[in-house]
């Protein structure tokens, strides 16, 4: 059973994405590491208090398997008080409530030299960015094809850090 409980985490750095999107990255300490040890594709559950009121939201992580910080994107939604707040008022060195990663949407990373066709849209491509660099770190004959739309290019989420990873695998990404 998964564990429900929240724990709490520093804000260790944010940075904008997009003008409407920020990554909050967590400093995991080493007591708490297994805890909020991940598989590709699995989310946070974020809770803060908010006007004096406990909300929560799930945002999913975009870290990969091999990344040194645990991070998530959040993308302000109209009339969002999670999503706004969190744009808004969130600062490096803030502490959250943060339950362990959860959530089945993962591919089996088990076998080399598979090939993976992923598709995102907007915002969706938080999951599908964990799982990209997850398969191509982990595996050395296996293939990520990505079919990624937007509405306009400047709300490209990830645009920088999907073009390093295109760089980075040459003929597998």
């Amino acid at each position: 059973m998964s564990d429900t409980n929240f724990y709490s985490l520093k804000i260790a750095d944010i940075q904008p994405e997009t003008d409407s999107a920020v990554c909050i990255s967590f400093d995991v300490p080493a007591a708490l590491a297994e805890t909020f040890s991940f598989a590709p594709g699995q989310f946070l559950t974020l809770q803060a208090t908010i006007d004096g009121k406990e909300v929560r939201r799930a945002y999913s992580i975009c870290s990969g398997l091999n990344d040194s910080n645990l991070r998530v994107a959040i993308k302000r939604v109209n009339d969002g008080v999670f999503s706004n707040y969190a744009n808004d008022q969130f600062k490096v060195g803030d502490t959250l409530e943060v339950m362990p990663p959860q959530g089945t949407f993962s591919p089996d990373l088990s076998q080399d030299g598979k090939q993976f066709m992923c598709l995102a849209v907007g915002s969706g491509i938080t999951p599908i960015l964990s799982i990209i660099k997850s398969v191509l770190s982990s595996s050395k004959n296996s293939t990520v094809t990505l079919i990624y739309g937007n509405k306009r290019t400047n709300t490209v989420m990830f645009k920088e850090e999907l073009s390093f990873i295109k760089n980075s695998y040459l003929g597998r990404f």
